[in-house]
C-alpha cells in the first residue's frame, strides 16, 4: 500500500529508503522467525519518517501485525507444550498401568505359592503326623499281639483314631480346595449350612450384581471357617454380606475368644494377598473375638 501510495503522489526519494527499511525488517521477521523487538522497531521507524514523509505512519500496521503474529505464536507453542504434557501424562500412565498389571500378576503368582506352601504344611503337620504316630502304634500293636499282650488293643484303638483324624484333616484340605459350585450369596451361604463347628448366622443385602469374585470370596469364608475351627473357642459366627454399585463386602465375626496379638499365619496372609490381586482389601480386627472384612471391588456392568 506504502509504495503504490509513493508512486500516486509527489513523494520524496527518502520515501524508498523507508520502504526498502520495513522489507528488511519484514524479511527478518519471516526469514527466521518472529522476535519480539521487531514490532517495537518498525514502530519507532514509521514515526521518525513521519517528520520527513507523513505517509510513513500508514506503516504502523506492519507492527500491529506483529504483535498479534507474536502472539499467536505464543499461543501455538503454548498448545504444543500442553500437548506434549498429555503425551507424556498418558505415556506415564500406561506405564503406570502396566506396572500394575505385573504387580496383579505377580501377587496372585505369590498368593498361589503361599497358598500351595499352606496345603503342604497343613497336610504335613496333621495328616503326616497323625499317620506317622498311628504307623508307630501299629507296629508296636503288632509285636505286642504277637507277645499276647493286652495293651495291643489299646495301641489299635489309638492307631485307629489317629487314622480317623487324619482321614477328617484331609477332608477338610480337599473341602477348602473345592470351589463353589453355583456362584452367588447361595453357594456362601451354603457354605455357613455345612459348617458343623458351632451355629454360624448369615446374612445378604444390597446390590448383588455384577460380582466377578464369588470364588475368591467363597475360598476366603472356607479359610474363615477353618480358622474359627481351629483356633477360637466360639459359639456363633456372624457372615454379613452387602454390596452397593461399586464394591461388594463380606465380614466374618465370631465371638470367641480374644487373640491379641495375633500372628498372622499362611491362611490370613494367603487371603490378603488374593485380595489385593483382584483390587480390594481385607482388614483383621483382634480384638473381643475375631473379625475379617473383605471388600472387592465389582466389575462395570
Amino acid at each position: 500500500m506504502l509504495i503504490v501510495f509513493w508512486g500516486l503522489v509527489d513523494s520524496p526519494l527518502l520515501g524508498i529508503v523507508f520502504l526498502l527499511a520495513l522489507l528488511a525488517l519484514s524479511a527478518v521477521r519471516y526469514r527466521f522467525a518472529p522476535y519480539r523487538v521487531l514490532p517495537v522497531l518498525e514502530a519507532a521507524l514509521c514515526l521518525g519518517f513521519a517528520f520527513l514523509w507523513l505517509p510513513a505512519l500508514l506503516g504502523l500496521w506492519l507492527p500491529a501485525i506483529g504483535l498479534l503474529e507474536n502472539r499467536w505464536v505464543s499461543l501455538e507453542r503454548e498448545l504444543l507444550d500442553r500437548d506434549f504434557e498429555d503425551r507424556a501424562r498418558r505415556l506415564q500412565l500406561e506405564d503406570t498401568l502396566l506396572a500394575s498389571r505385573r504387580d496383579m500378576k505377580n501377587a496372585a503368582r505369590l498368593a498361589q505359592t503361599n497358598e500351595r506352601a499352606r496345603i503342604a504344611q497343613e497336610i504335613h503337620d496333621h495328616v503326616g503326623h497323625e499317620i506317622t504316630g498311628a504307623s508307630i502304634a501299629l507296629q508296636a500293636a503288632v509285636k505286642l499281639y504277637e507277645k499276647n499282650d493286652a495293651r495291643a488293643g489299646e495301641l489299635l484303638e489309638q492307631c485307629q483314631k489317629r487314622i480317623e483324624s487324619a482321614s477328617a484333616h484331609l477332608r477338610e484340605t480337599v473341602y477348602n480346595l473345592r470351589p463353589a459350585q453355583i456362584p452367588g450369596p447361595d453357594s456362601l451361604e451354603a457354605l455357613c449350612g455345612a459348617f458343623d463347628f458351632c451355629p454360624v448366622r448369615f446374612t445378604a443385602a444390597g446390590d448383588m450384581e455384577n460380582v466377578a469374585h464369588w470364588d475368591l470370596l467363597a475360598a476366603n469364608l472356607k479359610e474363615a471357617l477353618t480358622n474359627v475351627s481351629r483356633h477360637s473357642k466360639a459359639g456363633l459366627v456372624t457372615v454379613k454380606l452387602d454390596g452397593n454399585a461399586a464394591f461388594i463386602r463380606m465380614m466374618v465375626t465370631d465371638d470367641g475368644k480374644s487373640v491379641k496379638p495375633y500372628r498372622p499365619g499362611l491362611g490370613l496372609s494367603g487371603m490378603r494377598e488374593r485380595v489385593r490381586a483382584a483390587g480390594g482389601s481385607l482388614t483383621v480386627n483382634a480384638g473381643e473375638g475375631f473379625q475379617i472384612v473383605c471388600v472387592l471391588p465389582k466389575v462395570k456392568g
